[in-house]
């Protein structure tokens, strides 16, 4: 399928489901980014095989999970409700008729939510090196006797 295509398809289908009344039935932050966070969900799922949108399985729907919408820069309130975001965007496509298994796709991303919680929250963690610095002026560790800045510093 042209990628052009793809991206219409998948365009047309959140905008569609941005009119249904599953969609209003959201919390805010979740319609607020649903612009952000759906494209990007699908267009995973469709890369990740190389599949079309109608064609999208449960381990593309993974992977548009924990690696697509994991990886979006999102606030802590919208990460809280993205997955039941693409779950009833699933369950919608199915009433659509666009997606023959939306509900069991639906149900499977909930499932997923905490792995992706998991997921996003490594990201969010800052890593610190839980050993001393090693000032300038201080003896070299490798043993040599010499300062620091005079040995392995360089």
């Amino acid at each position: 399928m042209p990628e052009s295509f793809r991206t219409q398809t998948i365009a047309n289908w959140v905008s569609d489901f941005a009119d249904t009344s599953a969609f209003h039935a959201l919390p805010a932050p979740a319609k607020e980014y649903s612009g952000e966070i759906l494209p990007a969900f699908l267009t995973h799922a469709c890369e990740h095989r190389d599949r079309e949108p109608g064609e999208i399985e449960e381990i593309d729907i993974k992977h548009a999970m924990l690696d697509g919408v994991g990886a979006l820069a999102l606030p802590g309130s919208v990460r809280a409700v993205a997955p039941d975001l693409c779950a009833a965007l699933m369950a919608e496509l199915q009433g659509q008729g666009r997606l023959a298994d939306g509900d069991s796709l639906g149900r499977y991303v909930r499932a997923l939510r905490a792995a992706y919680d998991e997921r996003t929250a490594d990201s969010a963690k800052t890593v610190r090196n839980p050993g001393e610095r090693i000032g300038r002026n201080a003896p070299c560790p490798c043993g040599s006797g010499k300062k620091f800045k005079n040995c392995c510093m360089r």
